[in-house]
């Protein structure tokens, strides 16, 4: 069985959930599960469930990004003790092994060498930039929308810096769906789409392009919404 590995957490040394299960012999999926059953009993209790367990990501080959948790010695501690037989002792033999093995570092005042302070650097710089990769390919699709674009591209960059440098664009406006603007007229969607094709409706001057998701399917769509400038102007057009 391979020995468990430390990761420091803003000072606070923990062993990430894949470890755990696969020292544990359980899936990972049903070991988040636990986990999340623990922090419910926890937050009842108003026990510190950052003592215990602290969600965080992970990337895969694939660039997809899935959730785990950050397990502390507390946390390690409540899972060996719901284990029994040769899996629970073999995984609690571990984790006070990796936990001592830190103490004694700490101990001769080498908890945290030079190069491996580097060496974690470099690997959240690397998450860091395939997250930002990530949200700048999404701003790669065709779309009417700058909106989306801009988000993305503003999310991309606070993620590389770890905190917001273009500020997120902000609604100016009411802003309203094809569906709602047919409810005020009594009319449909596609009526109002229809109209505002055929008078050059779908501008700046009276709305905005934004990325939906599709109704007919899982894909996004470019659909319009409508300000108060258009309604007016449908106002004009069906009297």
């Amino acid at each position: 069985m391979d020995a468990l590995t430390l990761t420091d957490f803003n000072g606070v040394e923990t062993i990430d959930s894949r470890q755990v299960a696969k020292a544990t012999g359980k899936p990972h999926n049903d070991l988040m599960k636990d986990i999340r059953r623990y922090s419910e009993y926890l937050g009842e209790g108003n026990f510190s469930l950052t003592d215990f367990f602290i969600e965080s990501t992970y990337t895969t080959e694939q660039n997809k990004v899935m959730p785990c948790y950050l397990i502390t010695r507390k946390g390690c501690e409540m899972i060996a003790n719901k284990m029994t037989g040769q899996k629970g002792v073999t995984f609690t033999a571990l984790y006070i092994n990796a936990f001592h093995a830190m103490e004694h570092q700490i101990k001769n005042g080498a908890a945290c060498t030079e190069s491996t302070s580097k060496k974690l650097e470099i690997q959240e710089m690397n998450a860091r930039t395939r997250m930002a990769n990530l949200y700048l390919k999404l701003a790669e699709v065709d779309t009417k929308s700058g909106a989306y674009k801009d988000i993305l591209v503003a999310k991309a960059a606070e993620v590389l810096a770890g905190k917001e440098l273009i500020p997120l664009p902000l609604a100016e406006q009411k802003m309203y769906t094809a569906t709602e603007i047919g409810e005020m007229f009594g009319i449909s969607k596609q009526r109002v789409g229809t109209l505002a094709n055929q008078n050059g409706m779908k501008t700046p001057e009276f709305g905005e392009w934004y990325r939906d998701k599709s109704p007919y399917s899982s894909k996004e769509v470019d659909a319009f919404r409508y300000n108060d400038k258009a309604i007016e102007k449908f106002h004009e057009l069906l009297g």
